[in-house]
This record gives C-alpha cells, sequence and structure tokens, in this order.
C-alpha cells in the first residue's frame, strides 16, 4: 500500500507540474493588451480618429493638418513661423502605416479569413462585403494623401514584415492606377448586409460608395497635365459609378465635445494661439463681399476681418496680436488680427475632407477641359451649383446666395474659368483637407497665393511641391531610397512629383 501511495504521489506531481507549467506558459505567452480577436468596428474607426489627429495622428497625419493648411495659405503662424516659412523639410509618413493602413488591413483580413470571419467581433459590425470595401476605400484614400504629399512611396511592398523588411518605392503613376482600381473595384463590392455607425458616415453604404467614386474624380483631374486621355476616361467611370448629390454625402469627420475627440484647433485655442486668418483669405473674400467670411473668421479688436500677412516673421509679428480665447464659456478677447472662425474652431466642428461642393466644381473643370458632355455651358452650371453648395454648408440664407452669385467677379466667366473654378473650390475648402487644396494650386497654379514666400526658409522660396522622405529612408533603407532619388529626382521640396508637370 505504502509502495503504491508512493507511486501516486509521484504521478499527481508530474501531472500537477505539467499542467501548472502550461498554464504559466500560456499565461506568459497571452498579451492581455493585445487581444488575439481583433474587434473590427473599433479598428476601422481608430484608423479614422488617427486621421481626424485624435488617435496618434497628431499635426503632421492628420487630413486637416495644420501644415497642409498653412500650405494652402488658409493660415498664418503667430509665433513658431517654420511651417508657414517651409523650414521644416521632412516629415514621417510611418504613422500612416503602422497605425491606419495597418487598422484597415486588419479589418480586411479578420473579414476575409474563414476562422475569423464569421465571429461575433466582426460580424457586429456589419457583412464582410461592406466591411472590406469601406476599408480599401479609406486605404486608397489615404495612400492618395501620401503619394501626393511625398511621391514615389512604399506601396506594393508595404506592410509585409518580416518578409520585406525594406520595401521599395512604387512609382507615382503605378499607384495611380492601383488606387484608381482598388476605388472601383470597392465600391462595386457593397452587398445588402449592414454597416456599423462609422464616424464619418454614420454608416451609410450609399455615401461610402459615392465618397469612393468622388476620390476618382479627383484623381482623374490631378492627370490633366500629365496624362489627360487616360485622366478623362476615368473621370467619365466614375460619374458612371454616381458621385456626390448633395451636402449630405459630405465626407465630414465629426469631433466631440470632449477632449479625446476633439477639433485640433479649439485644442489649440486652449492655451497657445498659433494660428490667425491669413490675409491671403481674408482679402480675397472682402474683394468678393463673401458672405462666408463671419463664419470663417471672428473679427479683430476695430470691429473688421483683418488677415494676419503670411508667413510674417522675426520683429514684423510682435505689431500684431490674436487677442485670447476662454473655450469654456467660448467668448473671445480679440486682438488686432482675426481668430479662426467658431463655426470651424470649436470643440465638436467638423472637418470636412471631400465636400459636395468640391466635386460639383471638379465637374465643372471637366465640363470646361470636354471631358464630360455641356462644354463651358455645362462648367457654368456645375460652377454656379459648386458655389451654392459650399455657401448652404456655411449657413447662408438664399438671398445672400443669390446677390453673391450675381456679382461680376463671381460670375462665371468661360476666358477666366480654371481661375475662377479653383479659386473658388479654394475657398470652399477651407479647414477641411489642406493637403487636397496645395495638389490643386501645385497642379494648377490657382489661386494665386504669395509664391515666392519672401521670409522663407527653403533654398529657392517658393512654395514646396513636395515634401522630403523621411530620415529612417535614408538610414534604414538605403538601396531603395537611393534608387527613388535617381528616378524621382532629388529628395528636396523643390522636386515636382509625377503628376505635377
Amino acid at each position: 500500500m505504502k509502495k503504491f501511495l508512493n507511486k501516486f504521489m509521484v504521478v499527481f506531481l508530474v501531472v500537477t507540474a505539467a499542467t501548472s507549467c502550461k498554464k504559466i506558459t500560456d499565461d506568459i505567452n497571452v498579451n492581455p493588451n493585445q487581444p488575439s480577436v481583433l474587434s473590427t468596428g473599433y479598428a476601422f474607426n481608430g484608423a479614422l480618429q488617427y486621421l481626424g489627429g485624435t488617435g496618434g495622428g497628431g499635426a503632421t497625419t492628420n487630413i486637416n493638418s495644420f501644415a497642409g493648411e498653412l500650405y494652402s495659405q488658409y493660415l498664418s503662424e503667430t509665433f513658431y513661423t517654420n511651417e508657414s516659412r517651409f523650414a521644416l523639410a521632412q516629415y514621417d509618413y510611418q504613422g500612416y502605416y503602422t497605425g491606419p493602413i495597418a487598422d484597415l488591413n486588419q479589418v480586411i483580413r479578420f473579414n476575409t479569413d474563414p476562422a475569423y470571419k464569421d465571429q461575433v467581433t466582426t460580424t457586429n459590425f456589419g457583412s464582410n462585403a461592406n466591411q472590406i470595401a469601406a476599408a480599401r476605400i479609406l486605404r486608397a484614400f489615404i495612400f492618395l494623401t501620401i503619394t501626393d504629399r511625398w511621391g514615389d512611396i512604399p506601396y506594393s511592398q508595404a506592410l509585409q514584415g518580416l518578409n520585406t523588411l525594406n520595401p521599395k518605392f512604387d512609382a507615382q503613376k503605378d499607384i495611380y492606377t492601383d488606387l484608381f482600381k482598388e476605388l472601383t473595384e470597392a465600391q462595386a463590392q457593397f452587398d445588402g448586409g449592414g454597416f456599423f455607425n462609422d464616424l464619418l458616415f454614420d454608416g451609410d453604404v450609399t455615401k461610402w460608395k459615392h465618397w469612393a467614386n468622388s476620390l476618382r474624380a479627383v484623381m482623374a483631374l490631378r492627370l490633366s497635365e500629365v496624362d489627360p486621355n487616360t485622366g478623362s476616361a476615368e473621370f467619365k467611370k466614375a460619374v458612371a459609378d454616381g458621385l456626390m448629390t448633395s451636402n449630405d454625402d459630405n465626407a465630414a469627420y465629426k469631433y466631440a465635445a470632449e477632449q479625446n475627440n476633439e477639433n485640433p484647433y479649439f485644442g489649440n485655442y486652449r492655451n497657445r494661439y498659433d494660428y490667425a486668418v491669413s490675409d491671403q483669405l481674408v482679402n480675397r473674400l472682402k474683394a468678393l463681399n463673401d458672405p462666408r467670411l463671419p463664419v470663417y473668421a471672428e473679427v479683430a479688436d476695430n470691429g473688421e476681418y483683418v488677415g494676419l500677412p503670411y508667413a510674417t516673421a522675426g520683429d514684423d509679428l510682435d505689431q500684431y496680436s490674436i487677442g485670447n480665447r476662454d473655450v469654456a464659456a467660448n467668448t473671445i478677447d480679440p486682438g488686432n488680427v482675426s481668430q479662426i472662425g467658431r463655426a470651424y474652431s470649436s470643440q465638436s466642428s467638423p472637418a470636412v475632407w471631400t465636400s459636395y461642393a468640391q466635386i460639383l466644381f471638379a465637374q465643372a473643370e471637366a465640363a470646361h477641359r470636354g471631358w464630360i458632355p455641356g462644354g463651358d455651358a455645362a462648367a457654368a452650371t456645375f460652377y454656379t451649383q459648386g458655389i451654392t453648395a459650399s455657401l448652404q454648408q456655411n449657413g447662408i440664407s438664399a438671398g445672400n446666395i443669390t446677390t453673391y452669385l450675381a456679382q461680376p467677379g463671381v460670375t462665371f466667366n468661360a476666358g477666366n474659368a480654371l481661375e475662377q473654378i479653383i479659386t473658388q473650390k479654394w475657398i470652399a475648402n477651407y479647414l477641411g483637407n489642406g493637403w487636397e487644396s496645395w495638389a490643386e494650386y501645385r497642379r494648377t497654379g490657382y489661386p494665386n497665393l504669395v509664391d515666392p514666400v519672401p521670409t522663407a526658409l527653403n533654398a529657392d522660396k517658393h512654395i514646396p511641391r513636395r515634401q522630403q522622405y523621411p530620415q529612417s529612408e535614408n538610414d534604414l533603407n538605403k538601396q531603395n531610397y537611393n534608387e527613388v532619388i535617381a528616378r524621382q529626382g532629388p529628395d528636396a521640396l523643390s522636386t515636382h512629383v509625377w503628376w505635377d508637370k
């Protein structure tokens, strides 16, 4: 009996030790802060929050970025003037890849992989097809933003982990070709299933489709100087599939009345006051008696709207004061230059990344170029509708819209069509997507901005044509970095991207 008990105890201890070791090993290998099963809706909205500047995006990778708005000369800096004078050449795009693009890739993977696609943490957020389609559209929008800022970028080999630690730089022409394909396929991929209440379109699948097709139209116009035949063909396809149809279709990121997801300009006015409205915007709106001026800007201490001259620097800044703001009470003690209007700088003020007005102006240009039927008669109609949509978006009354449209400086003129269309598009895009307005300026030369900038700190003092690659590419991806420089041109602010001819 004693011998039996001893043998039993040995077996018990061995089994217990093995079981305990397995439990300890399992516990060590499980990260409680990184679950193995993804809640796809949270990952999707996390990507959107990053782009809104509230999920780690910061001031240089969110869509309505301070830098993008400065490049487009909507704003002037009040103290630190490096960005408006182009002293900051290198911007890091790594956050886009490791943040929202990685999240969206995971959303696509979890809705594709049979091991995860039917789990409740996936299906709670809509049909597999709808989640994949929306993720592809948002990912394409991000890649479009990156390539328009830097030119040739890592694309086909990006985010392949240990398989490709040093991804090649794809030519921008090839990236555009693939983005047209991605957006075309994605908008056709939506099925009759549901989609969760995302932060951009509240789960409205039709709006996601309209945005995808509208982005294709935007991209098609980028090709106007480098490949107009492809641009015209792609524009027609986008129109046929269905563009935005009203302001309800606006791709508007929704900030909230709480600090974790607040409008970045409101956050800046809490204690920094880095940005005033630029004289380039104020003076142009004054010249046109534009009723959006009281919406875009606050009055200065003289009761007028006063823009801070763009890229004012050094001792010259001493003569200007932006005043103060009590963000809690939503009151302003003005200085002698205008702060951003509260409609655009309150805590929950939305940022419109792509607007119906913008797409109407795109159709006006396409008609003027002969890409779609109607010629300048159709261009005039789309142009007028674009202005009207922007004014309505900003709460302007019908009577004031009629008065504004009747002005000689506003009425469509076929001999000056492109400048009028792009200038009105620029006005309409205020503090929505500065990177887009900067791209349109590079493509067309409109509106007439300060260029060269007398106080600029870059070599030629001109508005940059692109941004330099992050230092990490030169340090860690040297061979591919050297290849892209040889193909695209010097890694400099003055180098033109493929479509910028």
